[in-house]
């Protein structure tokens, strides 16, 4: 558990990269900058430079992939009677602050393996949005039963429509775990699924580049579980979800006002989409 007397929570190498690459400053709220300064992201520079020597615009892909979700989240929670959030596998992401600060009378559950005990500690105080609320709970996603149980617990209401986020943990899981993801929520609800594309459809010139970040990723971290990919047609042919948008890394960048150059001048020339999906039923 995190001293809250020390200086600065110091981060896993992987956690502090995705931080060290897309930064705080992505977001608007004063919540995420107050919690963004109490964390230490030295265990991700290591693994930064090595990621950075097989391709230095690496930056790009975690930034436009953030802005993309956190964009269409607010849009979501804009536009729909939706009262609930849940991110599986959220790590010590600040979106969940970033949205709990900005919407007024939302719940946002937040679950991981590890980790949520000592996140629940580094947000305590922060100033989320009248009636606003953050959940850090600790479950693992690949029980959904269990994790529905959590989730429950803390107030979560299965039966109601819920923004479900899934981002960072696709390619890392079996597809199956992410199926039940989406069956965890009722119908009718939002989802947002980021996830790596078939090596074929990316532009030969660039496949290596995410086959090498991921191995970087992978034996830097000393897992082996194989990389799981997704795409589109196959996201158009699932039964538990319907397709409403995929965005490429070349449409986020082309429509965003964050690009100051191009990386991405066509769809093959990325490797992450961002999908919307609604769940069938309701």
């Amino acid at each position: 558990m995190h001293d809250c007397t020390s200086p600065a929570y110091r981060l896993a190498d992987t956690s502090a990269l995705v931080l060290l690459w897309c930064g705080e400053e992505i977001y608007r709220s004063g919540a995420v900058g107050t919690y963004a300064r109490k964390l230490d992201l030295k265990n991700g520079k290591e693994l930064l430079r090595r990621c950075n020597a097989v391709w230095p615009d690496y930056a790009s892909v975690i930034r436009y992939r953030k802005l993309c979700i956190a964009e269409t989240a607010c849009s979501m929670l804009q536009k729909e009677e939706i009262r609930q959030v849940v991110i599986p596998a959220a790590g010590f992401s600040m979106l969940g602050i970033e949205l709990a600060s900005v919407f007024p009378g939302i719940e946002v559950y937040e679950l991981d393996v590890r980790g949520m005990e000592d996140k629940r500690q580094l947000t305590a105080g922060l100033p989320y949005a009248e009636k606003s609320s953050m959940h850090c709970l600790t479950a693992d996603i690949a029980d959904t039963a269990a994790s529905a149980i959590v989730l429950g617990g803390a107030g979560w209401k299965r039966s109601e429509p819920t923004l479900l986020i899934i981002e960072g943990i696709s390619y890392y899981v079996p597809k199956t775990v992410v199926r039940n993801q989406w069956e965890l929520v009722a119908g009718g609800s939002p989802i947002i699924l980021e996830y790596l594309v078939p090596s074929a459809a990316v532009h030969i010139g660039r496949r290596q580049i995410p086959e090498k970040i991921f191995r970087e990723i992978i034996s830097y971290c000393e897992c082996v579980q194989p990389v799981t990919r997704w795409s589109e047609r196959e996201l158009e042919n699932e039964t538990a979800v319907t397709l409403e948008h995929c965005f490429s890394l070349h449409e986020i960048e082309k429509n965003s006002s964050d690009a100051k150059i191009q990386v991405f001048p066509g769809k093959k020339d990325g490797w992450i989409e961002v999908a919307i999906l609604r769940r069938t039923g309701g």
